[in-house]
């Protein structure tokens, strides 16, 4: 597979240079990811700074080793850029700011532990009938040939 032409990668660092902003990603990122995915499960993100994994295995070791989590208790500088206006995301990072995926052990176990009761089995059946109707709802407002479906 060629790399999309604004997408460069490194395979002996893994690096990817490839700006988001870029309307030829924004209208199709898949093809970007399907090439990133297909070179390493790992690859590092220059305009970020951070590194970004893809493979199943690698993603859910991460998310279960404790030693890696969203807060910064040891205060490693964020390489990223600070310098970007973000004031069309304000509405957005004040929903994120009470989001459960923002937050650490042991705020974050005890709200999954109430949260939790609502995704049981029975629970869940008993949504099946509503989530169903509410999907083949959606599907009959498709444009006619036209979907993009992500697995």
């Amino acid at each position: 597979m060629v790399p999309p032409t604004y997408l460069a990668f490194d395979p002996a660092t893994r690096h990817v240079r490839l700006d988001p902003h870029q309307p030829a990603f924004f209208q199709n990122p898949c093809e970007a990811y399907a090439f990133m995915h297909g070179r390493s499960n790992v690859i590092f993100w220059e305009e970020f700074g951070f590194w970004c994994f893809g493979g199943f295995d690698d993603v859910n070791r991460l998310l279960r080793d404790r030693r890696f989590g969203r807060q910064n208790p040891a205060g490693i500088p964020d390489r990223r850029s600070t310098d970007q206006d973000r004031t069309h995301l304000s509405a957005f990072d004040g929903i994120e700011a009470n989001s459960m995926l923002e937050l650490e052990p042991p705020v974050h176990t005890r709200l999954r532990t109430l949260v939790n009761r609502a995704f049981v089995s029975r629970q869940v059946e008993r949504l099946r009938p509503r989530v169903e109707a509410l999907a083949n709802e959606l599907i009959d407002r498709f444009e006619p040939d036209q979907v993009d479906l992500l697995p």
